[in-house]
């Protein structure tokens, strides 16, 4: 997995990379189905995969991510914001306040899938690093089965 951050004082960019034993296309809908994001990310999750429509996951330990798409070129690319149900709209990491991009790139008959989380408080990546380390080794395992 790769990271990056920007300098101090700037909003760190969270990069990393993973390589998934499923097509883009299978790759894909455990990003934009419900049931499927479900399966690895939350314990349930609210889905309207078209550009505006809710992004909604609930976590198994009770935090709700709230975000809503931005872009969708499937299979290739999707861009949603990202942000906590419980964060008030002036605190950080409210919902809708940082941006996430995802890409799914063919390699054979596999995918390499590489998210990149922007606009993130340098106070919240380090625990969003470690966040999404986890959260993309449980979508590897769900997916490339």
């Amino acid at each position: 997995m790769t990271d990056a951050a920007a300098t101090a004082g700037r909003t760190p960019t969270i990069e990393q990379t993973v390589n998934i034993a499923a097509s883009p296309a299978t790759v894909w809908s455990f990003w934009t189905e419900p049931e499927r994001l479900a399966e690895w990310w939350g314990s349930d999750a609210q889905v309207a995969a078209e550009p505006g429509g809710i992004y909604r996951v609930a976590m198994e330990s009770g935090p709700v991510m709230v975000g809503n798409f931005v872009e969708l070129d499937p299979p290739h690319r999707l861009v949603f914001t990202f942000g906590w149900d419980q964060n008030a709209p002036d605190e950080p990491m409210a919902p809708g306040s940082t941006r996430v991009e995802v890409t799914l790139t063919p390699d054979g008959d596999g995918t390499v899938l590489n998210l990149r989380h922007f606009d993130i408080p340098e106070t919240h990546a380090g625990d969003h690093r470690k966040g999404w380390e986890s959260i993309l080794t449980q979508l590897v395992a769900a997916s490339g089965a």
